[in-house]
């Protein structure tokens, strides 16, 4: 009775851990890798920080605010949110594909 017991135990025990195991597997097999660039986007007429932000920003960020602070401080854009035509804004985005 006492083996039988024992043995209860601890095949409860393993099939505790085995389904703990494949559990965390499942959880890092289903999760996304994301790699950050930059590309270079030209200015057009009618653009604004807030237009190029819906176009480029993803859900990486918590915020349109905190994509446009990104997008100013790599393009040293510290006075006001003006931009012009023409010129060339280095743009963050996210992909999950390696380049």
């Amino acid at each position: 009775m006492v083996v039988l017991i024992s043995s209860l135990c601890i095949a409860i025990t393993l099939a505790i851990l085995f389904g703990s195991f494949l559990s965390k597997a499942e959880t890092k097999a289903s999760e996304v890798t994301y790699y950050k660039y930059y590309t270079n986007v030209e200015v057009q007429s009618g653009d604004t920080l807030w237009s190029l932000a819906e176009v480029y920003m993803d859900e990486n960020y918590a915020s349109r605010d905190e994509y446009i602070r990104e997008v100013k401080q790599v393009n040293h854009l510290s006075k006001g949110d003006t931009i012009v035509s023409g010129e060339y804004l280095i743009l963050p985005y996210y992909s999950t594909e390696y380049k």
